[in-house]
């Protein structure tokens, strides 16, 4: 689900669209979405969130931030050119 923010929950970029976490009830840019999708317990996030969705739990809250989320998605974004070019597009002044 997209919905328009003033910003990111959790970079503070203040452009482009932004979605719900699948691990959480946060509302992130299309960027802190793309880390978060390598992650190796997404799946996992999604596949839970999809039962619980099924079985009618339509407040799910999501399984939360696996464990040194933070420092993992900062080398994600640090070693890896694509997203460093996605934040670019992002962050610049028009």
């Amino acid at each position: 689900m997209t919905m328009p923010k003033a910003k990111c929950d959790r970079c503070g970029i203040t452009r482009g669209g932004f979605r719900m976490s699948m691990f959480n009830q946060d509302w992130c840019c299309e960027l802190c979405i793309t880390i978060e999708r390598r992650h190796p317990k997404w799946l996992d996030a999604r596949d839970r969130e999809a039962n619980e969705v099924s079985n009618g739990n339509l407040n799910y809250e999501g399984i939360g931030l696996p464990p040194k989320y933070d420092e993992w998605a900062k080398l994600e974004l640090k070693y890896d050119p694509e997203l460093w070019e996605l934040e670019q597009f992002l962050t610049i002044e028009e």
